[in-house]
Formats: C-alpha cells, sequence, structure tokens
C-alpha cells in the first residue's frame, strides 16, 4: 500500500502541474491547443494518470512502475514540439522519478530516451547548431540533475539503513535492560528482607514486595488505609515523622541494626532492625540511600518461648529439690547414722542447694520487668501526635483542624491504646467530612474528669443508625453508597479501650451537619481514690 502511495503521489504531482500549464496556454495561447503532438501529449498524461491510479501495482513486480516515468518522458517531448512555450523543463519530474527509486542504467536511459523525443519531437526552428545545442543542454542537464539526485537518494537510503540497525541495536540493549531490570525486581521481590531505596528528599526510588507487604504499601508506593504506624517502643509513643525510618535515612543518618518497633496495618507488632546503606553521594542533593529492615519479631517470639519454657522447668525442678534437700538436712540431725552415711548426706545436700542456686538464677533471668500499661499520659500529647500523622491527608483534602482548650491534660492510661482511639476517632472525621470541611477538637480539664470533644461538618449519621455504631462490621448506608473504605470495627474497638480506662464515649450527629464524639476520663483511676 505504501508503495502505491507513492506512484500516485509521483503522478499526481506531475500530472497537477501539467493541468496547470494546459490551463495558462488556454487562457493566453489558445491557437497551441490545435497543434496535434500538444494535446497527444496531454492526452497521454491523462491516460497515464488513469491508468496509473487504476493499475494494483502490490500485484506487479517492482520493476514494472519503470513504464510510467517513461511514458510521461514521451508525453513532455510531445509536448515540446509546440513553438515559443519551451516545456523541456517538465523532463525534471521522470528524471527525478528515476533517479530517486532506480538504479543508475535506468537513469541513463531514461535520458537517452528523452534525448531521442528531442530529436524526434522538438520544435526544430533556427539553424541545426541551434538545435543540436538546445538538445545537448537538456540532455547535459538532466543528466547532472539524474546523477545528483540519484547520490543523494543512495545516501538518504544508506542513512536510513545506519539509523535503523541504530533504532534496532538500540532497542535490543533496551529489551536487555529490561529484562535484566525484571529479574533484578523479581530476585529483590523473592526476598523476605524488606529493601527500599529513599532519595535525600525522602522520595522513595525503589522497594520490594516485603517492604509493601510490611509497611501497607502498593505497588505504585502510596499509603494504604492501613498504613504501619513506628513506634519507640513497644506499647510506646509514635515516632514524630520527621524521626521515621525512612526520615532518618534521607536524612543521611547511618543505622547498624537499630531496633524499631511496628504496629501494622494488621494490627499485629513487629520488631524489625533497620540498616542503612548510602548508595551514592556524589552531591548532597543527589544522595540515595538503601534501607534494609529485617523483621525479627518471630526471632524474639522463639527467644520468649524459649524463656518461658526455662521458666517453666526452673520452676518444677524447685519444688522437688527442696524436698530433697529438707529431708537430706533431716536426716542428717539424727544420732544414729552409720559410718560413712553422714559424709554421703553431705555431699547430697551440697549438691542439692548448687542445683537450688542454679535454678533460682534461672528463674530470675527468665522473669520479665513488671510493666503497667497504665501511667501518667498527657491526652492533649497523644492527640497532637495523632493530629501530626493525618496532617498530610488533611491537607490533601483541604480540610481544617482546629485544637482548643488546654495545653496539657493529664490522665492515668495506655498511651499506646489511647492513640489506637484518637487515630481512628480523627481518620473517620477525615474520611467522613466532605472537602473543604472542618474539624474540631477540645480538650477541658474538669475536676474529676478530662474531656475530648472531637466535631466534624461530615456526612452525618441518621437517627436510626446511631444506636448501631458500636456493632461489629456495622456500617452507615451513606458510607456504603459513598464508596467509603471501612471495616465497621474501629468504633466497637475505641469502647472497648475507652471503657478500659473506666471512661465514656458519647456520639451525636446530624444527617448533613456532621457528628460530635466526646470522650471522657477519670482524673484518677478507681483503685487509687479508694486507696
Amino acid at each position: 500500500m505504501i508503495r502505491t502511495v507513492s506512484i500516485w503521489r509521483w503522478q499526481l504531482v506531475f500530472t497537477g502541474s501539467m493541468v496547470a500549464i494546459v490551463v495558462m496556454v488556454a487562457a493566453f495561447k489558445p491557437q497551441t491547443l490545435g497543434i496535434p503532438f500538444f494535446l497527444a501529449g496531454i492526452t497521454l498524461i491523462v491516460v497515464t494518470t488513469i491508468a496509473t491510479l487504476l493499475v494494483p501495482w502490490h500485484r506487479l513486480p517492482p520493476n514494472a512502475v519503470i513504464v510510467v516515468p517513461f511514458l510521461d518522458a514521451l508525453a513532455v517531448g510531445l509536448t515540446t514540439n509546440a513553438p515559443d512555450l519551451r516545456l523541456g523543463f517538465l523532463w525534471v519530474f521522470p528524471v527525478v522519478w528515476l533517479a530517486s527509486y532506480f538504479t543508475m542504467p535506468w537513469v541513463v536511459g531514461g535520458i537517452a530516451f528523452i534525448g531521442l523525443c528531442l530529436a524526434v519531437f522538438s520544435d526544430r526552428t533556427g539553424t541545426p547548431a541551434d538545435v543540436l545545442l538546445r538538445v545537448l543542454t537538456a540532455i547535459i542537464t538532466l543528466g547532472f540533475l539524474g546523477v545528483t539526485v540519484r547520490i543523494g537518494a543512495q545516501r538518504a537510503r544508506a542513512s536510513r539503513r545506519l539509523l535503523q540497525r541504530r533504532s534496532e541495536q538500540i532497542n535490543r540493549a533496551a529489551e536487555r535492560a529490561e529484562t535484566n531490570q525484571q529479574r533484578v525486581t523479581q530476585i529483590i521481590d523473592a526476598l523476605g528482607v524488606a529493601l527500599v531505596v529513599v532519595t535525600a528528599e525522602g522520595r522513595i526510588l525503589q522497594m520490594n514486595d516485603a517492604y509493601r507487604v510490611l509497611y501497607g504499601r502498593d505497588r505504585f508506593g502510596a499509603a494504604l488505609p492501613t498504613a504501619a504506624v513506628e513506634y519507640d517502643g513497644r506499647r510506646g509513643a509514635t515516632v514524630p515523622p520527621e524521626r521515621t525510618t525512612l526520615a532518618r535515612a534521607a536524612a543521611g543518618e547511618q543505622l547498624q541494626d537499630e531496633r524499631v518497633w511496628l504496629f501494622d496495618g494488621t494490627g499485629k507488632w513487629r520488631a524489625l532492625e533497620v540498616t542503612t546503606q548510602t548508595v551514592a553521594s556524589a552531591k548532597a542533593r543527589d544522595q540515595i540511600t538503601l534501607v534494609v529492615i529485617d523483621d525479627v519479631t518471630m526471632l524474639l517470639e522463639a527467644a520468649e518461648e524459649r524463656r518461658a519454657l526455662t521458666a517453666i522447668v526452673s520452676h518444677e525442678l524447685r519444688n522437688p529439690l527442696t524436698a530433697i534437700v529438707g529431708h537430706v538436712d533431716l536426716l542428717r540431725e539424727r544420732e544414729d547414722l552409720p559410718g560413712r552415711v553422714p559424709a554421703q548426706l553431705e555431699v547430697i545436700a551440697n549438691a542439692g542447694e548448687r542445683m537450688q542456686e542454679l535454678v533460682t538464677t534461672m528463674l530470675d533471668q527468665t522473669v520479665p520487668p513488671t510493666e503497667d500499661p497504665f501511667e501518667p499520659v498527657d491526652l492533649r500529647q497523644i492527640f497532637d501526635a495523632a493530629a501530626a500523622s493525618a496532617a498530610p491527608l488533611i491537607a490533601v483534602n483541604r480540610q481544617v483542624l482546629e485544637i482548643v482548650g488546654v495545653d496539657a491534660l493529664i490522665i492515668h492510661g495506655d498511651a499506646f491504646r489511647l492513640r489506637q482511639v484518637l487515630d481512628n476517632l480523627l481518620s473517620n472525621a477525615v474520611k467522613y467530612t466532605p472537602s473543604g470541611g472542618r474539624i474540631t477538637a477540645r480538650l477541658r480539664a474538669m475536676s474529676a474528669q478530662a474531656e475530648l470533644v472531637l466535631s466534624d461538618t461530615g456526612m452525618g449519621i441518621a437517627p436510626d443508625e446511631l444506636p448501631r455504631l458500636f456493632e461489629p462490621y456495622f456500617r452507615s448506608d451513606a458510607a456504603i453508597r459513598g464508596g467509603i473504605a471501612g471495616t465497621g470495627l474501629g468504633m466497637g474497638i475505641a469502647r472497648e479501650i475507652v471503657v478500659a480506662h473506666e471512661g465514656t464515649i458519647e456520639v451525636t450527629s446530624e444527617v448533613g451537619q456532621g457528628t460530635t464524639v466526646t470522650l471522657r476520663f477519670p482524673r484518677r483511676r478507681k483503685k487509687e481514690v479508694q486507696a
């Protein structure tokens, strides 16, 4: 099809030029149209053009098209019989056509054919020397043109072939590079160790599947709704954004097997060991850092199981050892023991005492430090940390979060569990409040209670759905229709945590106006008050 279109284009351009000339001849020298050779040339051009458009060139050999430029040359030769028109310049079309697509012998043959046409059909006015001069001038000019175009066409084809080969080489190199990249990615994704590459600006360049699963990210690197949160210790305080693993790696901080606690999206604690390695640092702004994160949770759990087993075994050994040593002491107090028996009892007693010391030492090593999760905590500080974590999502939604009230609100509680409650409530406020909405948190210290009121200008909850808010897996119809992500478990878990802190949670809402959640906690625990 491309070859056919090219043939049409050449012939139509030539025909269009000839039609324009005929129009001008008809306008300025109409008597020329009465010359038989001139009319024969125009007729031949029209017939050749119609045939060119009708012939199925894709079914013919490539050299079959050679007849078209020769017919055009003959037509131009016929028109040169008209006096004073000098239409011989139109031979440029067939000569350029031959030089562009055919070999040099065909170009020479075409020019020889044109010379013959000049000798047979051209106007012979003037002396024989003038006629011969015109013929030779036309042949030399067309020959020079044909050679020049032929050389240019050859160079163009050579350049095109060279570019094509280079393009194929580049494509093959790109395919090999892509294949190698895929293999490397598959190998990295198969590793159990989490790997992530971060720039000095904190942008993630590459991560493997282990990191995505661990930190709750999709295949594009975006955080999922159930993204993991880093803590400074198990059930400790959340790590501020500027001290997270990635932030410290981006800042160029060198870490070596540093322990980080992660609370993942499935609600499980994970102990991590983080190591960073600078990959490239030609310039500070171009520095990239490889972060290697090893999940050692199973190792710690195995160590804990060994400790528990050791404690059980040691505890079970203590009782029989105590009985052995006690009865030996009773036997040693008797005065009717025969000869060597007191010495043998002394050996038994010493061995039993050593065994008791070993068991006591083992028990001391396996007893974990006593931890009371309830301690004085600042509810305002915990909420500020939750707000800092939710700040990027609030900014994306163009919402406004206002925190008013006391600067410190001390209660007795578990900071980690309270953070879960506040994270859940604040997340709900952000999800169910439209873009440009407002979220307000008010903290108040009363004589015996601490109060936190979180209100939003969101979609609200229907009155008939409000009593079911704390039921497991319950979600409002508006949330389901709106396609808002959620499981319906958060509010029930939040109430359990609040009740465990001897507090209360109340929810009021109006459809289209927003929702208000009120938390109240005792300033002092009941057992402390009773004491």
